[in-house]
Order: structure tokens, then C-alpha cells, then sequence
């Protein structure tokens, strides 16, 4: 149908009840479109002598004008079910030795050091130009030791976007929070104790993938947006600091990234002793042998929170399986007529979004 589409005349016959026919022709031939845009009700359309039933909602190809060849409705796949097996390697383990080692931020924490610098809270996209799921946002708020607020209690609120946020104030870890169900807008909010003198607040962004349909999908906010303030804990609430339009630091990515330390060959200094369970920013290492046979190999992430894996310095992708998705939405009786939204047909409420990921052969070594 190539050269008939691209050289041919378009004309139109609507058949009334959002029926229609559209046909491109040449002087070699024909070919047509059948559509149905109604969502409840399917259609019969006489053309040149024959009878042709299009279902609700859906297409019908015609690349002759005569002959069916296609339609949306009638689509049939394969379907095939993998059967998941232990790994049978020799001298398999039954659990994992694990190592790990934390991230160094003390230049984001302690130092408040970045690569650019603004006086304005920016997009997590215009800084990162995708490079990085993660972005710091770091500033440095003074106290004089006779400051009235000085030791006391405050509160710090920031207003994301941010996909998933945590917070330090001087090296301390006070929070994190995600957005939920799709909503990017929420206030983070935690009490404070600032100090005299010098304070670094430091806000870690990271984003999960970014929208990649609908209208104007490119200018949706992605990470800390603002403003952000320092409130009084106390009676009616009074702003003491909008720190939004304050000196800003920004840094794209994470140390461990850019060491590489998920490479084989990284001399990094990894313990093994006491491996942590629950606790932010750690990196963590296991080996085991690959599975015996050419069939397929996945790991299952479940009992992981969130961050990213690779196998022998290979990505395998995003996880986060400790994220549950709603309870409500799921509906046994999925219709595909009518407009697509991101709710429609959606499947797995109250599981996790992914549990298996796949491991290519090509990525195992041998011994």
C-alpha cells in the first residue's frame, strides 16, 4: 500500500452514525479505510456492492478496497507463559552474600558543593538535559547567635514536584517523601533544629521516568519547585525565611555513579560486616552463578525498595517494587471501545508496578 498512500488522491464518505471510508487512489489501484467511531454500537457499510461490518470503535483495512485485512478490534497475539525455576547452578547458594558501602554526599550535606549555581529554585530538567535521575538542590542559611530563633525548633516546608524527595539539614537526614497515584504536587514538611552560625540544607530530587504523551507533556515540573520556607512552630504560624529565591547550588547525579562503582572491576571499599537493612543512599553487592541452561534469566526484585541494578556493569533498569500501586481501578470487564486515558484497563492494583526483571544471557559470564 506504500506508493498508493504516498502518491494517491484522498477522498471521503461518511456514512452517518461517525462511520466513515476513506480511500486513496492511483491510477495502479486503491486502498481503504474503514472507521467506526462510535463507542457502542458496531457498523455495517455497503461499498461498491459488498457488505462490511466495522465493530465500535475501530478500523477496518482494506489495502484492495476489496478484501479485508485488518481491523483493530479483531486482533489476535500469542501469549506465552514462562515458567519461573530456581537457579540449579553447582554450589548455588540458597541465600546471597551481600557487601555494601554508602554513598559519600559529604560535599553535598556538610559543603553545600555543587557544579552551578543559582538564585532561584529550577527545574530538575533544565538542569539534569536527562542526564541524571537525581539532582541536588543545596543552599546555606546563616543564624547570628543572638538571633531570637536561634536553637529553637523550626519548621522546613518545601513545596515539590519532585518524584521522590529526601531532606538533610547539616549532615542529617530529617525526611523523604513521593508523590502518589500520579499526583507530583505535595508539601514536605518536617521540624528542625538549626544552630547558630552556618546551616546546609540539602534536598535530593530524583524522578522516576517522565511523561512521554499527552498535551504539552514536556512542560509538566519535575523536581522542587518551590517556594520553600522556614516557619515558626508555635501560636499562628509565621514566615521567617523564603528561601526560594536564596543562593542556590545544584549537582547532577550521584558520586557512586560517576565512580562507576557498579563496574566489576571497581577498587572501591566494599564491608562486609553488618549489612544494613532500610537505610538510604547504599550501595549493595552480591555475586552467584548463572543459571544452568540458554533459557531466559530474571531476578526478582521484591523485599527492594528503590534504586537501580546491574549485573557485571551492565543497567538492567529502574526498581522500585517496595512502591504499591492503588487498590482501586482495576476492572474485570476492560472494554477497549472509546477515547484511551491512562486509567483505562488498568491491571496489578495493589501490587508492585514491576517484580521481575530480565537479564540477558549476553550480561552472565560463563564462570
Amino acid at each position: 500500500m506504500e506508493r498508493i498512500l504516498t502518491y494517491g488522491n484522498i477522498s471521503t464518505i461518511d456514512f452517518g452514525n461517525s462511520a466513515s471510508a476513506t480511500i486513496y487512489k492511483t491510477e495502479e489501484g486503491s486502498s481503504c479505510f474503514f472507521g467506526n467511531g462510535n463507542e457502542t454500537s458496531d457498523a455495517t457499510i455497503s461499498f461498491q456492492g459488498e457488505s462490511y461490518v466495522v465493530p465500535a470503535w475501530s478500523v477496518t483495512i482494506l489495502p484492495d478496497c476489496k478484501n479485508e485485512a485488518y481491523n483493530t478490534a479483531k486482533i489476535t497475539t500469542q501469549t506465552s507463559m514462562m515458567v519461573k525455576k530456581p537457579n540449579e547452578a553447582e554450589d548455588t547458594p540458597s541465600t546471597l552474600k551481600w557487601s555494601w558501602r554508602p554513598e559519600n554526599m559529604d560535599n553535598f550535606l556538610l559543603k553545600g558543593k555543587g557544579e552551578s549555581t543559582q538564585t532561584q529554585l529550577c527545574d530538575q530538567k533544565l538542569v539534569t538535559n536527562d542526564q541524571s535521575d537525581y539532582l541536588w538542590y543545596m543552599t546555606t542559611v546563616k543564624f547570628k547567635k543572638r538571633d531570637p530563633i536561634s536553637g529553637k525548633i523550626m519548621s522546613l516546608r518545601v513545596n515539590s514536584t519532585a518524584h521522590v524527595l529526601h531532606a538533610f539539614v547539616n549532615g542529617k537526614h530529617i525526611g523523604n517523601q513521593h508523590a502518589e497515584n500520579g499526583k507530583f504536587n505535595y508539601v514536605f514538611e518536617k521540624d528542625v533544629k538549626f544552630k547558630s552560625g552556618r546551616n546546609v540544607i540539602a534536598l535530593l530530587s530524583i524522578t522516576v521516568g517522565l511523561a512521554n504523551y499527552g498535551a504539552f507533556f514536556e512542560s509538566k515540573p519535575a523536581g522542587i519547585t518551590g517556594p520553600i520556607f522556614i516557619t515558626e512552630r508555635n501560636g499562628d504560624e509565621t514566615i521567617v525565611k523564603d528561601l526560594s529565591a536564596h543562593k542556590w547550588s545544584y549537582k547532577t547525579g550521584l558520586n557512586g555513579f560517576e565512580n562507576q562503582l557498579f563496574r566489576t572491576e571497581s577498587m572501591s571499599k566494599w564491608s562486609v560486616e553488618g549489612v544494613p537493612f532500610n537505610r538510604t543512599m547504599t550501595w549493595y553487592k552480591a555475586t552467584f552463578k548463572a543459571p544452568l541452561g540458554n533459557d531466559p534469566v530474571v531476578v526478582d526484585f521484591m523485599g527492594l525498595g528503590k534504586g537501580t541494578a546491574w549485573v557485571n556493569g551492565n543497567n538492567i533498569g529502574r526498581y522500585w517494587p517496595a512502591f504499591i500501586s492503588s487498590e482501586n481501578g482495576c476492572d474485570a470487564k476492560c472494554n477497549y471501545r472509546g477515547a484511551y486515558h491512562a486509567e483505562k484497563c488498568l491491571t496489578n492494583c495493589g501490587e508492585s508496578t514491576q517484580r521481575w526483571y530480565h537479564v540477558p544471557r549476553s550480561f552472565l559470564n560463563a564462570e
